[in-house]
């Protein structure tokens, strides 16, 4: 297609103008300057060929071969092909060198003016305009072509602007596409972890029991039992939601801190839990996200832990401090957790709000700060 249009280019505006320019010349002019004036317009066409190249160095070729044939005759503003000129004004001022365009349409029409004013043969002749009547018209001809240029340039600009805000635009979708699905899959690996985690850890527990103590077999498989019927029914739970698309639909809810408690010193795990100032009732959303975070960190314990937990709850006035800390066995974790727990237990928690403060200097510590305002506020927000 470009090829096409670069001949079309040159093809049209030769069977347009080039006949009519030989014709003026070869009959109104001796031979030999006909001859010449006539190839220099075929030239001066052939030169358009450059024009997707080259546009100021096209613009300055045909105005060199323009002055050719303004060196042999006086009446080469009359020749058609002389308007060549001009379209390789227009096309520099809109797509080339502004300067240069501004630059030859001064100058040309000044050169023109001159050289038709001192020959001898158009002042003696009476034919034709004034010359300064020609070079006014002649400067308004140039004016208007690098006007129109630079109107067409200011399209093209505006065009290349809206088209680079489309892609601006395309390109932050795609990256909203990429981090919601990368916040999904996050989302997804996040339920999946607080359903299956914490029965998981529990059946394991329990089966070691009974293995190695046989007098507690039928309790141990009774525990296995139900944390396995309960955890196939949140898991079916969690399936569903994301089969039908509510990415927003709540979470199975875990057991009540009392229930959680019972639960883990029923396993084994001795757990003191002591309570400061007066709880208070939270959103639906922080609620959830401390029960995950209290089911995780009571997991851990009975994971790796060698000792009792001590299970501290601070309601203060303006917010709520939980905290869970035990004995850990020598190199079983870290001050920033290296699985999916720890960072499953910070995006909850800062999600309503608060934070996570992990300290591994002494009795492993996990703490939840979780302001009430805030996690009402964004509580209240996530309901709308």
């Amino acid at each position: 297609m470009r090829r096409w249009s670069r001949i079309l280019i040159v093809a049209v505006p030769a069977l347009l103008l080039l006949p009519a320019t030989a014709f003026i010349a070869l009959v109104s002019l001796p031979l030999p300057i006909g001859i010449a004036v006539t190839t220099c317009a075929a030239a001066a066409h052939a030169t358009l060929l450059l024009v997707h190249r080259a546009l100021t160095v096209t613009l300055l070729l045909i105005t060199a071969l323009i002055a050719a044939q303004a060196a042999l005759t006086a009446f080469f503003v009359l020749l058609p092909s002389s308007a060549l000129f001009l379209l390789a004004l227009h096309a520099v001022a809109a797509r080339g060198s502004r300067r240069v365009a501004i630059a030859v349409a001064a100058l040309a029409p000044v050169l023109t003016t001159a050289r038709y004013a001192m020959d001898p043969t158009v002042t003696g002749s009476g034919f034709g305009p004034a010359p300064w009547l020609l070079g006014v018209a002649l400067l308004a001809v140039c004016a208007v072509a690098v006007l129109m240029g630079l109107l067409r340039r200011a399209e093209l600009r505006t065009a290349a602007l809206f088209e680079e805000r489309l892609d601006f635009v395309r390109r932050d979708q795609d990256n909203r596409q990429r981090q919601a699905a990368s916040a999904e899959r996050s989302r997804i690996s996040g339920e999946l972890h607080d359903v299956l985690g914490h029965s998981l850890t529990v059946i394991v527990a329990q089966a070691r029991v009974a293995r190695f103590a046989p007098d507690r077999t039928a309790p141990a498989l009774e525990v296995i039992e139900e944390t396995a019927r309960t955890s196939l029914r949140e898991l079916r739970q969690t399936l569903r939601t994301l089969q039908e698309g509510h990415a927003d639909a709540p979470s199975p809810a875990p057991a009540t801190p009392d229930a959680l408690a019972e639960r883990m010193r029923g396993l084994g795990l001795s757990v003191e839990r002591r309570v400061q100032g007066v709880p208070r009732r939270l959103s639906s959303d922080s609620e959830l996200a401390l029960g995950r975070f209290l089911q995780e960190g009571l997991t851990n314990a009975l994971r790796h832990g060698t000792g009792d937990v001590d299970w501290i709850e601070d309601w203060q006035d303006d917010l709520v401090v939980i905290r869970l800390s035990n004995p850990v066995a020598g190199g079983a974790t870290t001050g920033d957790g290296t699985g999916l727990g720890l960072p499953a237990m910070r995006k909850r928690i800062a999600a309503v709000g608060g934070h996570v403060d992990v300290a591994s200097d002494g009795p492993f510590t996990v703490a939840a700060v979780l302001p009430y305002a805030e996690s009402t506020a964004l509580g209240a927000e996530a309901v709308r």
